[in-house]
């Protein structure tokens, strides 16, 4: 049997009181069906979930259903060897909150950045197994962040797909989809995602850590949801988006075709596109990973009222937001509400205009599209924030984890306001990005710092500042870096930031919120 990728391992939550793991693996079309053999963990089912490339197959991708009844008090290591591949994976004890790492942008959008770091590449990835080996402090989850995969060179290839590119606007929102766009997207796609998480470094963390993973713009192509109405509608753009998410369903949550994610919130309209996920019953902790490039809308009118962008849709936010009202707080002390955008981060306008000073270009308009900060979005974002504040006054700490920017950063949202009293009051935004990725150029960081990085008043008693969290002060962190979210016995999450070059991590400490006890009424004894 040929084995080309795999075993990986998703995270598919826990469902009917087992803690439930699903193992992908990538074979040459027609070999023998694999036979998943295992350890302290059974198989519930085995099944073929697609062939690929899906216009002419060549390999078949299989997906065992795992699942492990947990313990307490004990942790369990669990182990499946398939089609000549081995993983294996650490469950913590029952209702113990899962140790987590986090990475982003595992990739290059461009050959200049890989030239920047050559045969290390994978250097961070190395520095997380070597943390996953150290005894008692194995990582439950692996959560990636957004752009697994880079499609960037997708438009430099000689192709189809080139062409077009280098065609003028008016002739791109024309061209019609035929079947040699079809054919190299698909193929495109395929090796895309067997070559880059068959690679050292990838591979063995991928084998090692069930992962979740939220996509976001370079897992589809640079910018996908910013680009002008006529362009994002066009024939081409949105077959692209089409086989994009089919892909990142069969890879990234690991689905057949038709088949509904075990961890989907519930609820979701049938007119919500997202592929929108929520776990709870980790510990303490409860999993929230939106999807926010699906369903990304420019110049859109809903219900005959315009809007001049949209990323999620109402259907979706309704559903995520029925989800959190019905969480059981007094159980969940955190909510880690992943985002692949920071929702606190710099003002990236601001930072244009001083860098628009400079000669040269710096790369940031489609951030300044995309970003939760922009115009377009600010309304969407302050209901988000408003609805995780609330949430947050129930007793149940918020943390926002993200990726995109290529930096390490920290910032706190805090409300003044009566109703987010008793701490509830303050949401963190961790940002660790790239694991892979190289950073900005020191002189694009100094400027985004110097004049992004002021208080931003988010509308009346709510504000939102970074934190200096950076070596001798400095708010962002230039070099490539990873995530560990760490809790300890006091319902404490150790966020510590591991970063290239540097032996020392950094640490954020992220406290529960303490409501007010309740006081009981003290029972006096009858005298006899």
């Amino acid at each position: 049997m040929s084995l080309l990728l795999g075993p990986i391992l998703h995270f598919r939550g826990i469902h009917d009181g087992l803690y439930q793991v699903s193992a992908l693996v990538v074979v040459d079309k027609g070999d023998p069906k694999p036979q998943p053999v295992v350890s302290h963990c059974r198989v519930d089912a085995l099944t073929r979930i697609a062939a690929i490339p899906f216009v002419k197959p060549t390999q078949d991708v299989w997906r065992a259903d795992l699942s492990v009844e947990q313990q307490p008090g004990s942790a369990r290591h669990c182990s499946c060897s398939m089609a000549g591949g081995k993983a294996s994976f650490h469950v913590p004890p029952a209702g113990i909150s899962p140790r987590v790492a986090y990475a982003s942008c595992n990739g290059f959008s461009a050959d200049k950045y890989r030239k920047k770091v050559k045969e290390r590449q994978s250097e961070r990835w190395f520095d997380m197994a070597a943390r996953h080996r150290i005894k008692g402090e194995e990582f439950n989850l692996l959560m990636m962040g957004g752009d697994q995969v880079y499609t960037d060179d997708l438009m430099v290839v000689p192709g189809e797909m080139k062409d077009w590119a280098d065609q003028w606007h008016s002739k791109q929102v024309a061209t019609r989809w035929n079947r040699k766009f079809e054919k190299q997207v698909d193929e495109y796609f395929a090796q895309l995602y067997v070559q880059r998480w068959s690679q050292s470094g990838p591979r063995e963390m991928l084998q090692a850590i069930p992962y979740i993973a939220m996509w976001d713009d370079h897992d589809i192509i640079d910018g996908w949801g910013s680009y002008p109405q006529e362009l994002h509608q066009c024939d081409v753009y949105q077959n692209l988006f089409r086989l994009a998410s089919r892909y990142y369903r069969l890879f990234q949550q690991q689905l057949g075709e038709g088949e509904v994610h075990p961890a989907a919130v519930p609820g979701q309209s049938p007119k919500a596109r997202g592929m929108s996920l929520a776990y709870s019953g980790l510990g303490e902790f409860a999993l929230l990973v939106p999807d926010l490039r699906s369903e990304r809308q420019p110049d859109l009118t809903v219900d005959g009222v315009f809007s001049p962008t949209r990323i999620m849709s109402e259907y979706t936010w309704d559903a995520v937001y029925t989800w959190m009202d019905k969480l059981d707080t007094t159980r969940h002390r955190h909510l880690i509400v992943f985002s692949s955008l920071p929702v606190a981060y710099l003002d990236l306008n601001a930072a244009e205009v001083a860098l628009n000073a400079l000669p040269g270009q710096w790369e940031l308009e489609d951030d300044l599209r995309d970003h939760w900060r922009s115009k377009p979005h600010r309304d969407e974002r302050q209901r988000l924030i408003k609805r995780l504040l609330n949430f947050s006054a129930r007793g149940a700490r918020v943390t926002i984890v993200s990726g995109d920017v290529h930096v390490a950063a920290a910032a706190v949202i805090e409300s003044s306001l009566p109703q987010h009293g008793n701490g509830a009051g303050a949401i963190f935004q961790l940002v660790s990005t790239g694991i892979v990725h190289t950073p900005p150029p020191a002189v694009a960081v100094y400027f985004m710092e110097k004049f992004g990085a002021g208080e931003e008043t988010v509308e009346y008693g709510v504000r939102a500042r970074m934190l200096p969290i950076g070596f001798k002060g400095h708010y962002l962190v230039p070099e490539r870096n990873w995530l560990s979210l760490e809790p300890d016995s006091k319902s404490r999450i150790w966020a510590n930031w591991h970063v290239e070059g540097h032996e020392h991590l950094l640490t954020q400490v992220i406290d529960p919120v303490v409501l007010p006890s309740v006081v009981q009424p003290v029972s006096i004894p009858t005298p006899a």
